[in-house]
């Protein structure tokens, strides 16, 4: 009898510990990083008469698929690299949008894109060579030349602010991922400290799974699991975590290239994946790019302009090259000429010297036709227009399809080690039928013992 009732005992200690490692499994179906766990049965040594002695819990094991859990962080880097640049060239593509029309059109805001300006700056030369000795004119020309000047300078402001912020935006990840990493080592320093004195590591290990899954994210680490459980955690073969000890990450910025560093700027970090990578393709590769049009646009405008002018006379007479339309260089460096906007007869219209040139349009008429040659600030800037439309086009499909890659890869990890609802529900109830019958078995054994007491 006792032995039934050890045996009984046993069961009913069993089924609740697996009971409670489900209703652990089903608390964290929605925790990151948690890894399903299963409560491991074993039966006990057997008697001398050879008669089992019942079950035992000898492990709480979690699941693993370390092939699966590989793949999904490198799908989540990838995912966020190109996430991180979508975000930035959306945000450039705001400010060159294709299909401007003129700044005076009732079809699109003011000011809605530098080539409709430009359609209105040629187009006030044409009405300049209509009547030349109107002032009227020439002042439409030079403010239509300001409004140019004005729509670089902003443009060229408001790539600067997104590289300011893209900027800010990496130093933030980088402070974050210096963050976890001293995060894992501490954690692998309590798992070595708890697997020394036989302590379940269990949560430990998934606040590590956790950690290493927003590193991927930040920085596509590569992750090489221990045989004393710690994980080591890399770069492009760049050790940044190793036990307890976790390197520190900074962000360095060298002939106009940011790049990330570590062991106090000696070595920098590959990196090639994660959100810190997208931003570094924007820092380095595309907002540079945009400026440089955006400045050979500016610079094309002023030695176009600049160049007509010198073949043409002003209305007193005075060869165009004395007083030019633009100065500066560059989207920001541009200006509009000081004495012309004071004094807009100044501009060389005409191609005759003497007191004809005053009512002389012909320099005004083949600069008005500058803006359909294939080659100056039209084409300067209908190049950009496609170079920022045809980057967020690709950028726009890659994340698409990245997107769908990272998805299927996460469900490939969470049908192997997440927790399914139906299945520990079903466990669950395997469980309590289980440990309802070991219950009966105890009523059982009590009855008979109680009828024998009786018969005494």
């Amino acid at each position: 009898m006792d032995q039934a009732l050890g045996i009984a005992a046993s069961s009913l200690n069993a089924q609740r510990a697996a009971m409670d490692v489900v209703s652990e499994n089903l608390a964290n179906a929605q925790t990151p990083g948690y890894l399903t766990e299963t409560a491991e049965l074993s039966a006990l040594p057997s008697g001398a008469d050879n008669v089992g002695s019942g079950v035992e819990v000898t492990s709480v094991a979690q699941a693993r698929a370390a092939l699966l859990a590989a793949n999904n962080w490198q799908a989540q880097a990838s995912s966020s690299s190109l996430g991180a640049l979508q975000q930035v060239l959306t945000g450039v593509n705001g400010l060159f949008p294709l299909g401007s029309v003129g700044a005076t059109s009732t079809t699109a805001p003011i000011n809605n894109g530098l080539s409709g300006q430009l359609a209105d700056f040629w187009s006030s030369w044409d009405g300049l060579a209509q009547n030349p000795s109107a002032l009227a004119g020439r002042t439409e020309v030079v403010n239509q030349a300001v409004g140019l000047v004005t729509s670089l300078h902003t443009l060229s402001g408001q790539l600067s602010q997104m590289a300011t912020t893209a900027s800010a935006t990496l130093s933030d990840q980088v402070t974050q991922l210096n963050s976890d990493l001293a995060q894992a080592a501490q954690i692998n320093q309590s798992i070595v400290e708890a697997r020394g004195s036989g302590s379940d590591v269990n949560s430990l290990e998934d606040q590590l799974n956790a950690i290493v899954g927003r590193l991927a994210q930040t920085a596509g680490v590569g992750v090489h699991p221990q045989a004393d459980g710690t994980d080591v955690v890399a770069v492009g073969g760049v050790t940044l975590v190793q036990g307890n000890q976790a390197a520190t990450v900074a962000v360095s910025t060298a002939g106009g290239v940011t790049s990330l560093t570590t062991n106090g700027g000696s070595v920098t970090l590959p990196v090639s994946s994660g959100s810190v990578s997208g931003l570094l393709s924007a820092l380095n590769q595309y907002l540079p790019s945009y400026q440089t049009q955006l400045d050979a646009v500016a610079n094309d405008l002023t030695s176009t302009v600049n160049g007509q002018l010198a073949l043409g006379y002003t209305a007193s007479g005075v060869s165009g090259s004395t007083d030019p339309l633009f100065g500066g260089s560059g989207a920001t460096g541009i200006t509009v000429n000081p004495a012309v906007v004071a004094d807009p007869t100044l501009l060389a219209a005409a191609t005759t010297t003497g007191p004809a040139a005053a009512n002389d349009g012909s320099n005004a008429q083949a600069m008005a036709e500058l803006g359909t040659v294939p080659t100056g600030p039209d084409a300067a800037y209908q190049n950009l227009l496609s170079a920022v439309g045809t980057d967020t086009q690709s950028v726009n499909q890659q994340v698409s399809v990245q997107t769908s890659v990272a998805d299927q890869a996460s469900q490939a990890l969470n049908g192997t080690v997440g927790v399914n609802q139906d299945t520990e529900l079903t466990h669950l109830m395997a469980s309590q039928q289980i440990f309802e019958a070991s219950s009966k078995l105890v009523g059982v054994v009590d009855a008979a013992m109680q009828a024998l007491l009786s018969a005494v």
